[in-house]
């Protein structure tokens, strides 16, 4: 293990790392997906991560879209909120830095860095502010064997202001043959606000 992924560990609580080994026992037999938990055994993001983000950015997140001004581009840094069904049960948290060049990478708090936390993605501009992300990630059993791919399409829109994004999102997973898994099938709503350098 490098030493940036254990200085990574030392900082998360006791409780939140007691939590992971807990849900990793007691699902020894499914699959993980590497960005994002699955739908059938979500995991709330560690209360304790979710202390970093400003109350502010949490809120704004999780609320409704405002509509004003003119700022059309998706290209930056989003706080995104990832939420089960209408809410309010959280299906994933992350970071999200959605490139020029139509690629978007994730930093998600929905699991820890040892089973995998980075994705990556393609984004396409489908209509006046109105977008389309196909998302993508390995998934990974808990014995570190793979277990299949792991993909999400999300439809946000921004608003006016450039500010917000809101949308629709579902998820499925593959098994390494290409199946689609039924029971891991997850969808909901996102709220993401914009992150800047002030």
């Amino acid at each position: 293990m490098n030493p940036r992924t254990v200085t990574m560990w030392n900082r998360l609580p006791t409780i939140a790392a007691l939590t992971v080994a807990a849900l990793c026992t007691m699902f020894a037999g499914e699959a993980w997906a590497a960005c994002f938990t699955t739908g059938k055994n979500p995991v709330a993001a560690p209360r304790a991560q979710l202390g970093s983000v400003p109350r502010a950015q949490l809120a704004s997140a999780s609320g409704a879209i405002t509509d004003s001004s003119t700022s059309d581009s998706i290209v930056g840094m989003w706080h995104s909120v990832f939420l089960l069904g209408n809410g309010p049960n959280r299906y994933d948290e992350s970071f999200q830095q959605f490139h020029a060049g139509g690629t978007e990478m994730m930093l998600s708090n929905g699991l820890p860095p040892a089973l995998g936390n980075v994705c990556v993605g393609v984004w396409t501009e489908t209509g006046n502010r109105t977008f389309k992300l196909r998302h993508m990630a390995w998934n990974w059993n808990p014995d570190g064997s793979f277990a299949g791919t792991f993909e999400m399409v999300v439809t946000p829109r921004i608003d006016r202001r450039g500010d917000n994004l809101a949308g629709t999102w579902a998820a499925d997973s593959t098994d390494p043959s290409g199946n689609v898994i039924p029971e891991l099938h997850a969808e909901g709503v996102v709220r993401s606000t914009r992150i800047t350098a002030e």
